[in-house]
């Protein structure tokens, strides 16, 4: 896993919950909790660090959850792009959340999802197409990522 290894503080950090219901790290919207990551890593090891911390990459369901989303990595994110939980690897063109649950809301970037070059099967948010606009991506590549656990 090409993930940094993160000091004994993220252990405590994902087994500690705030005042508000969620891990410390996390930032509340509604009854979910959010993580920004800080460290990047492909598709697979972003989904895999997300379980680690007992989560999943983050789904959007409605557009305030997404206005949320979008508005904290617009904010406070420094990253060009966020992995989270959607892709097209077992049919293309069907999106699809984890869990094959098909996507009800979308936002994405003009012109995507494009499947460039017939290799870009995952959801990221990227910072470039609208300030976090929705693209498929490469699922190799690497990036941040958001994880949610439901309260």
């Amino acid at each position: 896993m090409q993930l940094k290894l993160l000091t004994v503080l993220l252990c405590f950090v994902a087994t500690t919950y705030s005042h508000a219901g969620c891990p410390l790290g996390f930032h509340q919207h509604r009854r979910s909790c959010y993580w920004f990551s800080t460290i990047t890593g492909s598709f697979a090891e972003a989904a895999s660090y997300c379980r680690y911390l007992e989560s999943h990459l983050a789904t959007l369901s409605s557009r305030k959850e997404y206005s949320y989303i979008r508005g904290y990595a617009i904010r406070h994110g420094k990253a060009p792009n966020y992995w989270i939980g959607a892709s097209d690897l077992n049919i293309e063109g069907r999106w699809l959340w984890e869990g094959q649950r098909r996507m009800k809301f979308t936002a994405w970037s003009p012109g995507q999802p494009d499947n460039g070059g017939s290799n870009e099967h995952c959801l990221e948010m990227r910072k470039n197409y609208g300030n976090y606009l929705l693209n498929d991506y490469i699922c190799q590549n690497t990036g941040n990522f958001i994880c949610e656990k439901e309260m």
